[in-house]
């Protein structure tokens, strides 16, 4: 049974103390709309989902869950019969986890990376209106967007996605950073360019990355709204972390910025759908085509980065990284 174009990200969760950043990250200035404030959580929406971004208390200041959506019982039936083919141990989530996600029944299992992956069919949807600064998301048949991450075992990411979830390899794009040859594989689930893309670094392998995502993707409807929300965050002191601009690949407009957990969002418009039936996958020598330009408030502030970074990865080799497979 190939499952694909039946599979999109439903929802991502992370972990912070950082409750009042998060309300004017999120919601003052992306747009997103805040569905629900407790001591103990924060939520918000793109569209008539219940959930989509949902932050628990905590001190991790990291992405904990990401959850995957499936068209219906029998494409559940099958990725789970997957699982137990690989001998992968999932379980049912509780009825009380599941409406604190925003759906109605969900099965988890530990993923790549340690993120705790969850996959659901229905959604929890609401009829209230989504107040946003935004004009919308695009969401639909391609999911909430996409996360990237980067990893020391890149070839089993791969194969997670593309073995249980029937993902396509879309293109990949290699590029000189900072000294450092990155190669990035950006895979499709539906429609959308890519809902996971993965990148390590040639020949020593690092994760200068202390979150276990590098950022998540939100698409919004119109060009005014990418430039409108990075003026917000400028204005309210978050680091946006590369300026506007157009990717070589998916031709998406966008900027990226730091969120207060530290793993970065991109706030983009318009990127490219595929056609199945003529799309070839090639492969990019840079990531833009003009923009996305780094923003560094002086340079000793981008040494002590690059260095952080370097540390980090190095560290990175004393510790394994969980693979599922």
């Amino acid at each position: 049974m190939n499952i694909f174009g039946k599979v999109k990200i439903g929802y991502l969760v992370a972990e912070s103390n950082k409750f009042d950043e998060w309300i004017d990250f999120a919601q003052k200035c992306l747009g997103l709309c805040l569905a629900e404030h407790t001591e103990q959580s924060l939520s918000f929406r793109l569209d008539e989902f219940q959930k989509r971004l949902i932050i628990t208390k905590g001190s991790q200041e990291d992405v904990t869950h990401l959850g995957v959506q499936l068209a219906d019982e029998a494409v559940l039936n099958e990725v789970l019969s997957r699982f137990d083919v690989r001998g992968i141990e999932y379980q049912q989530g509780s009825p009380v986890d599941a409406e604190f996600r925003g759906v109605k029944a969900f099965w988890t299992l530990r993923g790549p990376k340690d993120i705790q992956l969850e996959i659901f069919v229905d959604e929890l949807r609401t009829e209230l209106p989504l107040e946003a600064k935004v004009s919308g998301f695009y969401t639909d048949a391609s999911g909430m967007g996409h996360v990237a991450m980067t990893s020391r075992k890149p070839e089993k990411v791969i194969r997670f996605w593309q073995e249980f979830f029937d993902a396509r390899l879309t293109d990949r794009i290699e590029q000189k950073i900072s000294g450092v040859i990155l190669d990035v594989s950006f895979l499709r689930l539906n429609e959308r360019h890519h809902s996971v893309a993965i990148a390590h670094t040639r020949g020593l392998s690092l994760d200068p990355i202390r979150t276990r995502i590098q950022h998540v993707n939100f698409q919004v409807l119109d060009l005014e709204d990418v430039t409108a929300s990075y003026q917000r965050c400028k204005d309210y002191g978050f680091h946006v972390v590369w300026d506007v601009g157009l990717h070589t690949n998916d031709r998406e407009v966008s900027f990226y910025v730091a969120s207060p957990s530290g793993f970065e969002v991109e706030l983009g418009w318009n990127p490219i759908k595929i056609d199945e039936m003529t799309w070839k996958p090639t492969k990019h020598t840079s990531i833009s085509v003009w923009g996305h330009k780094p923003r560094q408030p002086s340079a000793v502030h981008g040494l002590m980065h690059e260095l952080g970074n370097f540390n980090r990865g190095l560290q990175s080799l004393k510790r394994d990284e969980y693979s599922p497979i």
